[in-house]
């Protein structure tokens, strides 16, 4: 985990100079201590006058100098939090530790939560008799004399006391517990967060290298997903210099950062450092408790909706399907993953751990050229459609079709998100860029009218075949550290060795089927080597080369050696029905 400044125990002021933000995960001072001691003017830098309704802020005082060559620490934070409970936080928590255990790594489960959760229950072991909250109170100098062994080798445990309800909890800091966490000796914590109304919540979870939400497939959990993310977006603005005053008071619903950057535009004052915040803000999420094919799009939904109204972009681990075999396992005190290892649900989480494992080095890499960011009113025909210039009618219709469905009134997707008034102005935005891009001579006029930024995106996308990628694509450098895989020659290229390529990098097949646009049907073909459900050969050539150059690999060679045991094997019945 990162070492960049943090909150502070004794109260000091830690400000970060967001002029030259250090790199990977923030970690915060408690602006609440700050906003206490000081007060100041509410002037934006730059701006002739404060925003209409912004609140007094402190003057914040010099920005700490973090040396751009500080030692990083090797271990890696992972915290789960969620916006309600009832989620299932603890339990994957619990086995995102087993899985990477599992995976020869050393691990300690953290039980963050100062009442006590039940992280302990959920890997099989009693409930320490000294727990995270002697920490918090200064009982214990460091985390490592609170670890206790758990049934599951490679995972330590830092449990939680199991206090009384209602009892004052203690001190919460998160500074003094994101430094002893980087001063252990292992490769992992994973940490089971608290209720979302803690401050130190927020802050362990904003300083986490992943920190992972997780949500249900129900209104009231969608939403205060969502919610959680604004808060912490806001709570990660108040340590920030500059960017502290635009935060308001913490009552009332939270602001969404689109809304901020709204505001700070129309003050006339500079947006970049706002801007870089909001991109820079990655958090992740994992559905949980899935049941029907509507839950398991749900994901990529909220990660669309999230980015249209708030603009920030969740990154969408997976999904953890409903299976019965998580109430026996807990019933019993058992780890889910050790105790049914071929159950839905932990073929699910053993997933995420891939994906959790595959993230290490791609969190780190700066993300590609992206355009500037936009507000709702502000985004292009194809914008509002999630599409791109140079696709087809059909595309058109097909991309209005779904942004309809998805934002209709009561939907799922967009529980909290939209007031009545701005769904409205949302879909007729929608309607009027389904009428001008399906008529050819109005989308004509359009393209020509589109700033040379768009039209210089609409010239690549036509040369792309008028294919929608969906994720970015790789930059020089991203390419250069992540060269495609060598394959031998003489190797014979089958399904299995695709699909065993495939899970290494985290990589489920319903991500492929999106980025290449090829059915899941087909690519499940093509690991299984089901020929007979497979159309002709000229089409299964580009479907292998475009799944190779999907996990980027020897796509050309792959292609070939996968061709030539396809035609062996097709000729294998012709031979036998000849004779």
């Amino acid at each position: 985990m990162s070492k960049n400044s943090g909150p502070s125990d004794e109260g000091e002021d830690i400000v970060v100079d967001i002029e030259a933000p250090p790199a990977g995960p923030a970690e915060f001072e408690d602006p609440d201590d700050r906003e206490a001691a000081e007060s100041g003017p509410t002037d934006l830098p730059g701006a002739e006058a404060p925003l209409e309704g912004a609140p007094d802020a402190p003057e914040p005082s010099a920005p700490v100098e973090v040396a751009p060559d500080a030692p990083r620490s090797r271990v890696r934070l992972v915290a789960f939090a969620s916006g309600r409970g009832g989620t299932g936080r603890s339990l994957l928590a619990a086995n995102v530790a087993v899985y990477l255990a599992q995976a020869a790594k050393k691990v300690v489960a953290l039980d963050a939560d100062p009442a006590g959760g039940p992280l302990h229950q959920l890997l099989g072991a009693p409930r320490p008799p000294r727990g995270f909250g002697e920490f918090l109170r200064g009982k214990a100098s460091s985390l490592n004399e609170l670890i206790v062994d758990t049934p599951i080798a490679g995972v330590g445990l830092v449990g939680g006391e199991g206090s009384a309800f209602g009892t004052t909890r203690p001190k919460q800091t998160a500074k003094a517990t994101l430094a002893a966490i980087a001063a252990l000796d292992v490769d992992y914590v994973i940490v089971d967060l608290g209720p979302a109304d803690s401050t130190l919540t927020l802050d362990l979870w904003l300083g986490a290298d992943v920190p992972v939400l997780v949500t249900l497939p129900e209104p009231a959990s969608v939403e205060s997903t969502y919610r959680f993310a604004k808060s912490a977006f806001l709570r990660r603005l108040r340590s920030i210099r500059g960017l502290d005053r635009l935060v308001a008071s913490s009552n009332g619903p939270p602001v969404a950062a689109l809304d901020l950057f709204r505001a700070v535009k129309l003050a006339g004052s500079p947006t970049e450092k706002l801007e870089q915040e909001i991109r820079s803000f990655r958090p992740t999420f994992v559905v949980n408790q899935t049941r029907t094919v509507q839950d398991l799009k749900l994901g990529t939904w909220i990660a669309s909706a999230a980015r249209r109204r708030l603009g920030h972009a969740l990154e969408y681990l997976g999904h953890v399907e409903a299976d019965e075999t998580v109430w026996l396992a807990a019933r019993r005190h058992r780890s889910l993953v050790a105790e049914y290892p071929e159950g839905k649900a932990s073929k699910n989480i053993e997933r995420l751990g891939r994906k959790l494992l595959s993230l290490d080095n791609e969190r780190e890499r700066p993300s590609a050229n992206v355009a500037p960011l936009r507000l709702e009113e502000e985004q292009t025909y194809y914008e509002i459609l999630e599409t791109e210039p140079g696709v087809s009618d059909e595309e058109v219709r097909r991309a209005y079709r779904s942004i309809k469905d998805i934002y209709a009134s009561g939907s799922l997707v967009i529980a909290g998100l939209y007031e009545d008034h701005e769904l409205a102005e949302l879909h007729a935005r929608v309607n009027a860029a389904h009428d001008t891009l399906f008529a050819p001579d109005r989308r004509r006029l359009y393209d020509l009218a589109l700033p040379e930024a768009d039209l210089a995106r609409a010239v690549r996308a036509a040369a792309n075949g008028g294919r929608r990628p969906s994720a970015p694509l790789p930059t020089t450098e991203e390419r250069a550290e992540t060269s495609e895989m060598v394959v031998d020659p003489d190797a014979e290229i089958t399904g299995e060795f695709l699909r065993k390529i495939r899970q290494s990098r985290g990589i489920e097949l319903g991500d492929i089927s999106q980025r290449t646009k090829i059915s899941e049907r087909y690519l499940r073909a093509l690991e299984e080597e089901d020929f007979t459900d497979m159309p002709a050969a000229v089409y299964i050539r580009g479907y292998v080369m475009e799944y190779a150059r999907a996990l980027r690999i020897d796509a050309h060679r792959v292609t070939e050696r996968y061709l030539a045991r396809y035609r062996k094997n097709a000729a294998a019945p012709a031979s036998s029905a000849a004779t």
